[in-house]
C-alpha cells in the first residue's frame, strides 16, 4: 500500500503543554524511614538488597539515620499517599499531560506509545487524546456529557484522510484489541484507583506480598517515592508477579507504574531477562499541568480542529 501524506502536522488540535502548577499540599515529612541507600530503580533482583544498571533515574538524597520500613507499614504508607492522592485529583477540575505506555495484550507487547492527553473532571469525566506516534495523529474523545457513552476514534495519517471518525463502545471488544483499560478510566485518577485497589486488597489479606519503600527517585523533575511489590504466588495475584511505582512526593499521585506477570518457564532465567519476558505494562504521565483551563470545546465532538 502506498501511503501518502500531505499535512503539514495531522489534523487535530495540538495540546501545549506546561510544567506542573505551583500550588502548595500538604507531604509527609522528609524524615520518613527508608532503606538503606541503592543506586538504580529499573530491574531489580528481588533477591538483592540493591538495583541493578539501567536505572530509571537517579535516586534523590536520602536523610542519613533512616530505619526500614516493615512490610506492612510500607503497604499502609503507600495506601495513605493514594488516598490522598485521590482526594486531591478528585478536586482538580482538569490538567494536560503527556501519556505514555506499552502493553501486553494477547500475549504480545506493544511498541511505547506517547500521547498528549486532556482529561476534564467536572462537570462531566471526558478526556481527549492524541498520538504522536505509531498511528500519528490518531484521536479519541469520550465524554460523559453525551448520552450515547460512545468513545470516538479519528484515524491518523491518510486513513484518517480518508475514512471517517467511528463511535465504539468503551468496553467493546474493537475498542478493547488495543489497551487493558476502557477510555473511560483513562487519567492519572484513573491508574490511581487500579493502584488504590490493589494495595487495599493487600493490607486486607496481609500477607503473601512484600512490600519494599526504595530510595526516593527523580522522574520528569519531580521528586518521588518509590515502592516495589512482590509477591509470592499467582494464587496471591494471579496477573501480577512484580510491581514498581512512583509516586511524587508533592501530590501524592501515582507518575509511572510498571507491572510484571508470571513467566510459563521462568527456569534459568535472571532478573532482568525475566522482567524483559514477562512485562505487561508499563504507563507514566509527565509533563502533568494543573493549571490548564480546559473549557467543554476541548472534548467537544463537534469542535473544528479536531475533524471529527
Amino acid at each position: 500500500m502506498l501511503h501518502a501524506s500531505f499535512d503539514p502536522v495531522p489534523a487535530g488540535d495540538d495540546i501545549r503543554l506546561g510544567g506542573i502548577a505551583s500550588t502548595t499540599l500538604p507531604t509527609f515529612p522528609s524524615d520518613v524511614p527508608v532503606p538503606p541507600e541503592a543506586r538504580h530503580l529499573d530491574r531489580l533482583d528481588p533477591n538483592a538488597d540493591e538495583l541493578t544498571e539501567n536505572s530509571l533515574s537517579t535516586p534523590a538524597p536520602q536523610p542519613s539515620g533512616a530505619c526500614v520500613l516493615n512490610n506492612n507499614e510500607a503497604l499502609q504508607f503507600t495506601l495513605l499517599l493514594l488516598n490522598d492522592g485521590a482526594r486531591f485529583l478528585e478536586n482538580c477540575p482538569s490538567y494536560t499531560t503527556t501519556f505514555t505506555k506499552q502493553e501486553r495484550i494477547n500475549g504480545d507487547l506493544s511498541e511505547d506509545q506517547i500521547i498528549d492527553m486532556k482529561v476534564r473532571h467536572e462537570p462531566y469525566f471526558s478526556v481527549y487524546m492524541k498520538w504522536r506516534n505509531g498511528d500519528r495523529g490518531r484521536q479519541v474523545l469520550f465524554s460523559e456529557e453525551y448520552e450515547d457513552r460512545q468513545m470516538v476514534v479519528k484515524l491518523g495519517g491518510f486513513k484518517g484522510r480518508l475514512l471517517p471518525a467511528l463511535k465504539l463502545d468503551p468496553n467493546g471488544d474493537r475498542a478493547m484489541s488495543e489497551s487493558r483499560y476502557p477510555v473511560t478510566e483513562a487519567g492519572i485518577l484513573g491508574m490511581l484507583r487500579q493502584i488504590q485497589k490493589h494495595r487495599s486488597d493487600d493490607v486486607r489479606h496481609g500477607h503473601g506480598v512484600t512490600c519494599r519503600r526504595l530510595p526516593n527517585q527523580e522522574f520528569d523533575q519531580r521528586d518521588c517515592y518509590c515502592f516495589e511489590f512482590i509477591y509470592d504466588s499467582a494464587k496471591q495475584s494471579p496477573i501480577y508477579r512484580r510491581s514498581i511505582i512512583l509516586i511524587d512526593t508533592r501530590y501524592h499521585i501515582p507518575l509511572m507504574a510498571r507491572n510484571y506477570t508470571w513467566a510459563v518457564d521462568a527456569d534459568g532465567l535472571s532478573g532482568e531477562e525475566l522482567d524483559e519476558r514477562t512485562l505487561i505494562e508499563s504507563y507514566s504521565f509527565s509533563a502533568v499541568n494543573f493549571g490548564s483551563e480546559l473549557l467543554a470545546k476541548d472534548f467537544s465532538r463537534d469542535n473544528p480542529r479536531y475533524r471529527m
